[in-house]
């Protein structure tokens, strides 16, 4: 029996959806932003001694909703055991976005911001202060924040799970954002930043230049041609219900970052701050992020469990997809590292 359905007995309990104002808050650059908002949704009941909060980090694209095929009864992030709280990062979602007004205005902010407003989030806005969180997780960009909480904040995590992550962005990255983002500025609608309509047709064009890298060269073969046209429009499509300067924002703080930063450019320091279990769970053949720098996180990081997704998906074979080969081997990880008493219990 697959282990989803095995396992996912019951519905997902319903969302308790909520938006915080934080106010003032200063980014790393020095920039200020008079009234932070951040929206999140939990599910799950929070435990007596308020020690099973669950945070999840939306990746680069995503939202507070990105995760939900895993999240639920007998799921990776299980709701009999955790109180899972999924967060919109600042610039998208429900939280303060350019698309607000500021636009290119808005500031420029990087992974340590996102993770700071979050710990605002937690102290201030939820009242869930004064105990570790039971686990940060998220996939990409979700799994830079994650890592970034372990690192910044040791004490307040128990256990992190990095999906598809690095420890910085790499070359590929970085210059397929470059093009991307030079690609939304041919459109004539752009207008140097204050477009009057959205610039419909850069959007879909950088949603179609930037997926096939998240995918491998094996997929682009052996994919139907028909199929593969309709995933590459689907992008452009996607791309296209973004606010511009929503997705430049975004994609800059993820192609930029680097955790090594704050300490001399030494991920050996970085790292070594991690005091939270950690679970590393690559895919072998992501050519987006590539794979040495999850193995690097897992041979600097003491407490480091590692496996690999094989899977010819790359960067996306992390998306939950029902019954697919991919999302059952996420989810035996994830159950095992986090709750591994329960799953040799249920897997007997």
């Amino acid at each position: 029996m697959p282990l989803s359905t095995k396992f996912a007995l019951r519905e997902r309990p319903l969302g308790i959806e909520s938006v915080h104002e934080l106010g003032a808050f200063r980014f790393e650059s020095g920039e200020v932003l008079s009234n932070l908002r951040i929206a999140c949704v939990s599910y799950g009941e929070l435990s007596q001694r308020r020690d099973n909060v669950l945070l999840i980090l939306p990746g680069t694209s995503h939202t507070r909703h990105s995760a939900l095929g895993y999240i639920g009864p007998g799921l990776a992030f299980d709701t009999d055991h955790f109180h899972v709280v999924c967060v919109d990062s600042i610039g998208e979602g429900g939280s303060s976005q350019p698309a607000d007004g500021l636009r290119g205005a808005f500031p420029k902010y990087g992974i340590r911001d996102l993770v700071r407003a979050q710990v605002e989030l937690i102290n201030l806005g939820l009242g869930l202060g004064g105990m570790p969180l039971a686990a940060v997780a998220g996939a990409s960009m979700g799994a830079f924040q994650a890592l970034e909480w372990a690192i910044h904040y040791p004490e307040a995590v128990r256990a992190a799970v990095l999906v598809v992550p690095s420890a910085q962005a790499g070359g590929v990255m970085r210059t397929v954002t470059r093009q991307m983002i030079e690609i939304i500025k041919l459109d004539p609608e752009w207008r140097g930043g204050d477009y009057l309509a959205k610039p419909l047709e850069g959007l879909s064009a950088a949603g179609r230049h930037y997926y096939p890298w998240t995918l491998t060269d094996e997929y682009l073969e052996i994919c139907d041609p028909v199929v593969l046209a309709e995933e590459v429009e689907g992008a452009g499509r996607r791309f296209s219900q973004f606010d511009p300067w929503n997705l430049i924002r975004r994609y800059q703080a993820s192609s930029q970052h680097d955790v090594a930063l704050p300490f001399g450019a030494s991920r050996t320091l970085a790292l070594a701050r991690v005091r939270a279990r950690i679970l590393v769970l690559p895919c072998r053949q992501d050519r987006l992020l590539g794979l040495e720098s999850a193995k690097l996180i897992a041979q600097l990081v003491k407490h480091a469990a590692y496996a690999e997704i094989d899977s010819y998906k790359g960067h996306l074979a992390w998306r939950p997809v029902a019954g697919s080969q991919e999302s059952q081997f996420v989810t035996q990880q994830i159950r095992s590292f986090l709750l591994p008493k329960s799953f040799a219990a249920s897997a007997q």
